[in-house]
């Protein structure tokens, strides 16, 4: 280390000049190493934007739901159960042209499809048995006609 008052070179380790007695310069401390911080950063919430209402078009859902509802109407008649076969296969057709155009379907529309499944299923099952019924019917007025 070299004294700044009298130019003397000394060793590093004394706090003094050997010679002039001038306190000697402290060298620089060595910069730490950055501490990581552990705490609590507030982070900023989300925005979320106002539900604008149903995916896709209500009315179009409404439709669905409406024509299914016709179709499980229309399956437990006697008479007019084929229209529950008619309607359930055109509100399965609104059902998947809407999932085709939308992409996900709301709550009317699911409510739809399971009666246009369910209006297609028994009306099935009511028109043959209707049909029986009236098969039954032609072929015992006929056997009393003899």
């Amino acid at each position: 280390m070299i004294c700044t008052n009298c130019g003397t070179q000394f060793e590093d380790g004394n706090a003094f000049c050997p010679n002039c007695g001038t306190p000697a310069a402290q060298p620089a401390p060595a910069p730490a190493a950055a501490q990581p911080q552990y705490g609590y950063a507030p982070q900023s919430q989300p925005i979320y934007a106002a539900p604008t209402g149903a995916v896709g078009d209500p009315e179009a859902a409404k439709s669905c739901m409406i024509t299914g509802i016709l179709a499980a109407a229309f399956a437990c008649s006697f008479f007019l159960s084929f229209l529950g076969i008619v309607f359930g296969a055109i509100g399965l057709s609104k059902v998947k042209q809407y999932m085709g155009q939308y992409g996900d379907y709301p709550a009317k529309v699911r409510i739809g499809k399971y009666l246009s499944i369910g209006g297609l299923a028994f009306g099935g099952f009511m028109t043959i048995y209707c049909a029986i019924y009236i098969l039954g019917l032609i072929i015992g007025v006929a056997s009393n006609l003899r």
